[in-house]
């Protein structure tokens, strides 16, 4: 058998790209692929994110006319080659999850564009066909700068030709973002921060408000036991990543502190304590926001030519049940959950099964609760913090590779094909490697689930993180060995009513109880947008934001959302140090006037 020469095999399936793209051949560019093959293209043939699955779907993409040319020829792709200098690394060989045995290759490269004149990042994941030919399973082309207006990546030099000092070139630049910001951001947690930043790197104003007194506020405030749900280097913030000595999962209140660290370190300007007054309006002809911001008291108007929303998710979800107002108890949101040390003794019921649910219970039981009890509404898909790190984060996110590249090389896949290799194997080896925890958890009566809907195929926690950013999961640390050994109990089923000592299900059986706490998540970020802009807003945004289109990528985030100059941020931290610069490349484009001719944005996303 002869051996895979992994970089032989890249350079041979780059040529055939790089004489393609020359030629602009849609027929020769789409036969790289398998015929189930996959596109992933943020920005480099349109102002957009899209994925696209087959030849047919592939060639109808590449082949739309868009200023008298097909979208393959406009876009100019040309200076392709290989990528060895980042820490992902020359070609390498990788084992095809549905089929150990057999080899893929994988690898980064570069390539140029013509229209618009910018710099893009790609890579591809090869596997050969029946025949023995290399075919892509998967090409992503992401676009990284536009020439002219790169990302600034050197360090500053701090020392300025007419002998300023850095706090007075600072305030300058504070000032200017005062009088003239060029995009308003609502909200000052990570994901508008690092909008902010990004913003700035490639020159553009930025100020951001938040409601909050202070930075971080909103993890301050939320119960004592919470930390990151992922790894520290997952978790990193942009270009300033959390100290080697923080641990892996880095509890809340250090979180805050960090981010009131970051804001300073980063030279942003947030107005803290300040809202805006009334709902913004777009001016179509100016192309420009009027907007009126209550800055701590003090009324703002400004003119930004957009505005992010990264304000998170939408209010607390809190069910109105009969008789809640009669119970002698106490019951509330988890968000309003402060810690359980006032209920030592005392019976509790946590209504929920994700996340919040699974932190809860465990305060309750380390607190001494006389009784906890999680009552599952729904099934819920679990995994262990143990083989989501060996299988996610110390693969993709291990620490070998910088920050940026992990991120890359995660983004790089199509979500569909992400989704398509969970239920064909991934899924599988996550239940068999926590096979004893779900076996505990199913005896204790947790009802478990991999499917996001009946019949759809085995998606587990890789599938649910795409498609519902973990929603309706359970990353286990420590909830379920409780469950298993019946410190925290489990009951199926809704509560219906409340009675002074306690709940009654809709199954008839009752309960007592002395505390209910929903942990029931958040409502949509629909109701932000609302309360915001008003609810006319939704004749151009459409009525569903969260969720991913046809091609597994984001509804509305980081994206068009079908109202000009209206941004939507949200999602993790990973999403939100990766999609920063997607959203940030949209908008300088929109500055340029790039995005107006025709790299423009296909209509009708789903």
């Amino acid at each position: 058998m002869t051996s895979l020469d992994p970089h032989a095999v890249a350079s041979e399936w780059l040529n055939a790209f790089r004489s393609a793209v020359a030629s602009a051949d849609v027929d020769a560019f789409v036969n790289l692929f398998l015929p189930s093959g996959w596109l992933r293209d943020h920005l480099s043939f349109q102002w957009d994110l899209k994925s696209l699955r087959g030849h047919d779907n592939l060639k109808a993409y590449l082949s739309e006319q868009v200023d008298d040319r097909t979208r393959l020829a406009r876009a100019g792709i040309h200076d392709v080659r290989l990528q060895m200098s980042s820490t992902l690394g020359p070609p390498i060989a990788f084992p095809i999850p549905s089929e150990p045995a057999e080899k893929g290759v994988q690898s980064a490269f570069e390539f140029g564009l013509i229209a618009p004149p910018a710099l893009g990042r790609g890579l591809f994941r090869l596997v050969q066909d029946f025949n023995g030919n290399w075919k892509a399973l998967a090409v992503s082309l992401i676009l990284e700068d536009i020439k002219g207006h790169e990302e600034s990546r050197d360090r500053p030099l701090g020392l300025f030709p007419d002998l300023s000092t850095y706090e007075e070139v600072k305030a300058k630049q504070l000032a200017a973002i005062d009088q003239d910001p060029t995009v308003l951001i609502i909200g000052a947690e990570q994901t508008g921060m690092m909008c902010a930043v990004r913003l700035r790197q490639l020159g553009v104003r930025a100020l951001i408000i938040d409601k909050n007194p202070t930075v971080g506020h909103v993890w301050r405030n939320r119960y004592p036991n919470l930390t990151t749900q992922t790894t520290a280097h997952h978790c990193s913030m942009l270009y300033q990543p959390w100290p080697t000595t923080y641990p892996k999962y880095i509890g809340k209140d250090k979180v805050a502190d960090f981010l009131e660290f970051y804001a300073k370190a980063q030279d942003l300007r947030i107005w803290l304590s300040s809202t805006t007054e009334d709902p913004p309006v777009y001016d179509q002809e100016k192309r420009r926001w009027k907007a009126t911001v209550n800055r701590d008291g003090q009324k703002v108007y400004i003119e930004p030519s957009h505005i992010i929303l990264a304000a998170g998710s939408g209010p607390a979800n809190m069910p109105k049940v009969e008789g809640m107002s009669d119970f002698a108890g106490s019951v509330y949101h988890s968000d309003e959950h402060r810690g359980a040390a006032p209920f030592t003794g005392k019976r509790v019921l946590v209504v929920g099964s994700g996340n919040a649910a699974h932190d809860l219970c465990i305060d309750f039981v380390a607190k001494g609760a006389s009784s906890v009890t999680m009552v599952q509404r729904g099934s819920t898909c679990v995994a262990s913090a143990n083989a989501v790190d060996k299988h996610v984060f110390g693969i993709t996110f291990n620490e070998k590779y910088a920050i940026e590249d992990a991120d890359f090389l995660s983004n790089s896949m199509p979500p569909g094909l992400g989704l398509e290799m969970a239920i064909t194997s991934g899924t599988a080896r996550f239940k068999a490697m926590d096979k004893d925890l779900f076996d505990g958890l199913t005896k204790a009566g947790l009802k478990l689930t991999w499917e996001l809907t009946p019949g759809g195929g085995e998606v587990g926690f890789q599938g649910y993180t795409i498609a519902l950013t973990t929603a309706g999961t359970m990353l286990d640390r420590g909830c379920g060995e409780l469950i298993i050994d019946g410190k925290v109990k489990v009951k199926n089923g809704e509560i219906v009513r409340f009675e002074k000592g306690g709940v009654v299900f809709d199954d008839g059986r009752k309960a007592d109880a002395d505390v209910v706490v929903y942990a029931t998540g958040y409502l949509s970020v629909l109701e932000n947008i609302k309360s915001i802009f008003g609810e006319s807003i939704l004749d151009r945004i459409g009525a569903q934001i969260e969720g991913v289109d046809d091609g597994g990528e984001m509804r509305k985030a980081y994206r068009s959302t079908g109202q000009p100059g209206f941004w939507i941020g949200m999602g993790p931290f990973a999403h939100g140090r990766f999609f920063s610069k997607r959203l940030a490349l949209q908008i300088l484009a929109d500055e340029l006037g790039l995005s107006s001719v025709g790299h423009g944005k296909l209509q009708g996303t789903k």
